[in-house]
């Protein structure tokens, strides 16, 4: 089965360049493309000279992780079977890439799910996969869970970008990434619709990578808010998720409303509201799909939970911060 592992970057030369070194030891043989999304430090000269068989595609803007994916894929070689996605951030394990492909003997599958291990805390687990609530709310599965807990976990509803593959085929037949979004939550968009057009997600728990989350655009950081709170509006607003009962709309207030509302009381914030609004409006002018909420893997009372839990992680100041930063854009997670 032939892969092509596509980067997407913007000015993170040296961590870039970790990632690349660390493709160079795949167990298997790969193609790679990276995305550079016009970076000003020197990306494209260092991949040139210190890896001349990778193929960089150049954008003249900051195009955001999604659409900078759809670019590397439309450039990645024709007998392509299966896309691999790893952020610029990302070490991989020598396996790395022959363990995501192994579930793909499964005709079934069209996506994978790999295991991000946190950059600053290796025994913890970043993400392995996607988990959805019955409001489509997005969860990293077994987020700091020690790394043991992988090998007994069940399999996501979908692969989290960072660690991702998915049947090329597939991808271009549902039409890869969304471009309304820059960055955060289109990873989730794409594998609710691999789920409608009715396709599994495999799990590869011992496709491992070190990440170092929040490098580019600062974990937590006001951007990122904004970013995630328009992620979650267009995905409640293209699934129509609040139409279906008011049931379900008091949910969706249950599990989204206690962070909204730290951030406008405790920190005055007023740009996530306004960007999930600006969310919601983007999620209505797409066609209307069904929200599969009889896949959810966490209960609305877990749900719940762990918002309440995260959010006094952070109010507590303990819930890991990663690489803070307050400005800026971003293309990676």
């Amino acid at each position: 089965m032939k892969s092509c592992v596509v980067i997407p970057t913007l000015d993170a030369r040296d961590m870039l360049a970790e990632a690349l070194e660390s493709l160079e030891r795949q167990t298997v043989a790969i193609d790679v493309v990276v995305v550079d999304n016009a970076s000003t430090d020197g990306t494209g000269e260092m991949v040139a000279e210190r890896f001349p068989r990778v193929k960089i595609v150049t954008t003249d803007r900051n195009l955001g992780f999604g659409k900078a994916v759809n670019r590397g894929v439309a450039a990645a070689p024709a007998e392509t079977d299966v896309i691999v996605l790893v952020n610029n951030d990302v070490v991989c394990e020598p396996e790395f890439v022959e363990r995501m492909l192994a579930p793909f003997d499964e005709e079934q599958v069209g996506m994978v799910a790999g295991v991000l291990l946190q950059g600053s805390a290796p025994a913890l687990v970043d993400s392995a996969g996607i988990e959805v609530d019955s409001t489509l709310r997005a969860y990293g599965a077994l987020w700091n869970f020690p790394a043991e807990a992988v090998s007994a976990a069940p399999t996501p509803f979908g692969p989290c970008g960072g660690a991702a593959a998915y049947r090329l085929a597939a991808f271009r037949e549902i039409g890869g990434f969304d471009p309304a979004f820059f960055a955060y939550w289109e990873d989730v968009d794409l594998a609710l619709r691999f789920r409608l057009a009715g396709w599994e997600c495999g799990f590869a728990p011992s496709a491992r990578a070190l990440h170092r989350n929040g490098q580019t655009l600062g974990a937590g950081s006001p951007a990122a808010r904004a970013l995630d709170a328009f992620g979650r509006g267009f995905v409640l607003a293209r699934y129509r998720v609040g139409r279906r009962s008011p049931i379900t709309r008091a949910s969706v207030a249950l599990v989204d409303w206690p962070a909204l509302l730290v951030h406008l009381v405790a920190r005055g914030e007023l740009v996530p509201l306004r960007a999930r609004a600006r969310g919601i409006r983007a999620g209505r002018s797409r066609g209307a799909l069904r929200p599969p909420t009889e896949l959810a893997t966490v209960s609305l009372h877990e749900a719940v939970a762990r918002q309440w839990r995260f959010l006094g992680l952070r109010l507590s100041g303990q819930a890991p911060r990663h690489f803070e930063k307050t400005e800026g854009t971003a293309n990676l997670r």
